[in-house]
């Protein structure tokens, strides 16, 4: 759960399948602290899972100050995905908790919306490309393996009736040149999931609390497999001759269980063959403050900016 001391009673986490990711601290945080709050955290992206961003707010927020709401941003690898406000009336209870479960569309054609799920997608490399496809990659791989939420402070002004959103839709793969990642272990990128047919989203219009000039706080997951997080020194690396089932099949996996069922079996049934006896023991249990016995226990038998009003 990504926080910040600067700007306490806002959180923020990258879930997969409901549960909050694992964060790793990023060890390349400079210094000099950035012009914003900022929190830098890594995560493990697992390979074609889609993933959700939780957004939330509790009573040590400060919201007493012009009468504002607070709007959230949510990037992935610099692609718009939903932007997304919070008023102090949502709060139930001093809390309240908002799922970022995709990015909205319009389609033109069936005068629909859309939920675009968002999941990790792996990159693949590839040798022997063009200059021009070359400098290409490098403008895609710079923006990848981010996914960054800015939060500012607005004042609401009125809902967007006519808004038809964002039409634009990420790419559905990642095949990028090597030397594009001069070296960077990037594993991952974000797509978009063909979507689920959606109720038109609320939108408003907003405009920035006077005085403000930008974001008051920052979120970013760095998002790398087990392998790259490895590779920048993350997370340890399994020690040589560990146990391991990376890189098997699933037919040697298969192979590996039966055997150790086989094992489990076997062990039972020795155990059902030989004699058993039972002992009762009665302990006596020392308090160390005087050096006097307790009682002997008793034994008892058990038994068994445009902004989507939507609550996700």
């Amino acid at each position: 759960m990504a926080i910040l001391e600067a700007v306490p009673g806002i959180t923020v986490t990258v879930r997969i399948n409901g549960v909050d990711c694992l964060e790793y601290d990023d060890p390349n945080v400079p210094e000099q602290q950035p012009s914003r709050p900022t929190s830098s955290k890594y995560i493990e992206s697992l390979d074609n899972t889609e993933f959700t961003l939780c957004l939330s707010i509790n009573k040590d927020y400060d919201w007493n100050y012009k009468g504002h709401c607070l709007v959230f941003t949510v990037r992935a690898d610099s692609t718009w995905i939903q932007t997304h406000l919070i008023h102090k009336t949502h709060l139930t209870n001093g809390y309240f908790e908002s799922v970022i479960k995709g990015k909205p569309t319009f389609c033109n054609k069936t005068k629909s919306w859309f939920n675009h799920a968002l999941k990790f997608s792996e990159v693949k490399v590839v040798e022997g490309v063009t200059k021009a496809r070359m400098e290409k990659d490098q403008q895609v791989a710079k923006n990848l393996g981010l996914v960054e939420v800015k939060v500012e402070r607005h004042i609401y002004v009125e809902k967007d009736h006519s808004y038809c959103g964002d039409m634009s839709r990420s790419v559905s793969s990642f095949e990028l040149a090597e030397k594009s990642l001069k070296g960077r272990s990037i594993s991952h990128g974000t797509i978009l999931t063909p979507g689920t047919k959606i109720p038109r989203p609320d939108f408003a219009q907003t405009k920035r609390l006077p005085g403000d000039d930008g974001p008051i706080a920052i979120f970013q997951f760095r998002y790398r497999s087990k392998k790259a997080l490895q590779q920048e020194l993350i997370i340890p690396r399994t020690p040589p001759g560990s146990p391991s089932l990376d890189g098997l099949s699933t037919a040697e996996i298969n192979r590996l269980a039966k055997e150790r069922l086989e094992e489990i079996n076997a062990r039972k049934q020795l155990v059902k063959k030989e004699p058993t006896s039972i002992k009762r023991e009665v302990s006596e249990v020392y308090d160390r403050t005087d050096g006097t016995s307790a009682r002997p226990a008793k034994t008892r038998r058990l038994t068994s900016e445009v902004i989507d009003l939507t609550d996700d």
